[in-house]
């Protein structure tokens, strides 16, 4: 880092040591409740991509789906009037539109919310972890449901709103992230090996996110995230920054998507 600018340094320091705060799960945290959703690859990027067509509310308001999770998760944005990335414990008043937790803690709520027999099924009535998460959906069939109505999406170029989906570095509980889609993919088409797809999560901000400019820097928000996938369209990384990001992160990991059928 050139440092020619003190105060411009100490901030880029600031905002680095307190992404990577929540990649490490509290030694006081429960198991299964705790899980570390901002990514390894947090580089610096040029935002080049051009200015979407339409505002985030457009495109949100824009998507038609019949899936539970994706209108509550859609209903939680809506009525959002406090956010912030945490930890638990977590801070929920519906009431009030305070929404305090992190990726895991959004996921559940939302599919306790939606459906609560497709999230005991993860669980098997205990707080699921997202290990718990990614070995429920790596045990699932693409085509035919579960008896909770669970399928996995293999593709991401196939994914539709309410799918959720996760990446887990192996051998660990918690150490990754979680997302619900929040609309249609499509294939980058400026890097055929990128799927770029909005979302739903509690996160750092992602590019053309909700989040960036906004008061609550962290928290619950809606941004474009890439997927990368390989020639046979499996998913094999992640761009954080969808479309922006200049090299791809989180590549040693289980990358995994279920969708819950109604």
């Amino acid at each position: 880092m050139d440092c020619r600018s003190p105060p411009a340094c100490i901030f880029l320091i600031i905002v680095f040591l307190t992404a990577f705060a929540g990649c490490t799960t509290p030694v006081s945290a429960p198991p299964g409740t705790a899980e570390k959703a901002i990514p390894a690859e947090m580089e610096t990027v040029s935002h080049t991509t051009a200015i979407p067509v339409t505002s985030i509310t457009d495109q949100l308001a824009a998507v038609r789906s019949d899936s539970a999770i994706w209108k509550e998760a859609y209903r939680m944005f809506l009525t959002m009037k406090s956010t912030e990335y945490v930890h638990p414990p977590y801070m929920i008043d519906e009431a009030a539109g305070i929404y305090r937790f992190d990726c895991l803690g959004f996921v559940d709520h939302v599919l306790m919310n939606a459906n609560p027999v497709g999230y005991t099924a993860i669980g098997k009535g205990v707080n699921p972890s997202i290990e718990s998460y990614a070995g429920y959906f790596n045990k699932l069939d693409t085509v035919k449901p579960d008896v909770a109505g669970w399928t996995r999406v293999t593709h991401p170029i196939d994914l539709r709103p309410g799918d959720i989906c996760l990446w887990l570095t192996p051998g660990t509980l918690d150490a990754g992230h979680m997302w619900i889609i929040a609309g249609d993919p499509m294939i980058n088409p400026k890097r055929s090996s990128e799927v770029l797809v909005r979302i739903f999560d509690s996160s750092i901000a992602h590019s053309d996110d909700s989040r960036t400019g906004s008061a609550y820097k962290t928290g619950l928000g809606s941004g474009i995230l890439g997927m990368m996938v390989d020639g046979e369209g499996n998913p094999i990384g992640l761009y954080w920054e969808g479309g922006v990001s200049t090299a791809a992160g989180e590549k040693a990991t289980t990358i995994v998507c279920g969708r819950l059928d109604h």
